[in-house]
Formats: structure tokens, C-alpha cells, sequence
């Protein structure tokens, strides 16, 4: 069952999580890291959005954001599809 949307309350704070399915280590690559950030200017000017902090690790990041009065439901999906460099795993490469 899916959960329930999350309330949006404009100017509130939120914490944004996204880690990389199976722990690759996709921000290790170079200029993957810079395209995050270069997408979080894009939605910054988009949708007005004020980050407070950020942080990439190799195979995940955060977010703290201020909302205007987009909701933040309009502006994760962008840091969602990011194009990276996502290798494949056999079952034996574990």
C-alpha cells in the first residue's frame, strides 16, 4: 500500500534523501556530482525553492530546503532522474 503524501506547508524545511539502488557508487564518477548540483540551480530558479544545505556521498545525497510556494512534489522529481553513469551487476560480481 502505498503511504500517504506528505503535507505541504509553504516555507517549511525539509530533509531530502535519494540513495542509489544496490550502493553503487555513482557520485564517484566524475561530473556526476557537478550535474546534481547544476540541476539543483535549475530548480532553485524554477521553482524558488532556497536549499539550505546539501551534501553528495558516492552513492547518495541530501537536501535541506526551504518551500515557497511550489510544493516540493514538483521539484524532487528532477534530482530523481538524474543521467549517471549506473553499471550492472552480475549475481556472481555480488
Amino acid at each position: 500500500m502505498p503511504r500517504a503524501p506528505r503535507v505541504f506547508v509553504e516555507g517549511g524545511i525539509y530533509h531530502v534523501y535519494n540513495r542509489v539502488t544496490r550502493g553503487e557508487r555513482v557520485f564517484a564518477e566524475d561530473g556526476a556530482a557537478q550535474r546534481l548540483v547544476d540541476v539543483m540551480r535549475e530548480i532553485k530558479q524554477r521553482d524558488g525553492l532556497v536549499v539550505l544545505a546539501w551534501c553528495v556521498m558516492s552513492n547518495h545525497t541530501h537536501l535541506a530546503a526551504r518551500c515557497t510556494s511550489a510544493p516540493l512534489w514538483r521539484s524532487t522529481p528532477s534530482l530523481l532522474v538524474l543521467d549517471l553513469p549506473i553499471g550492472t551487476k552480475t549475481a556472481a560480481e555480488g
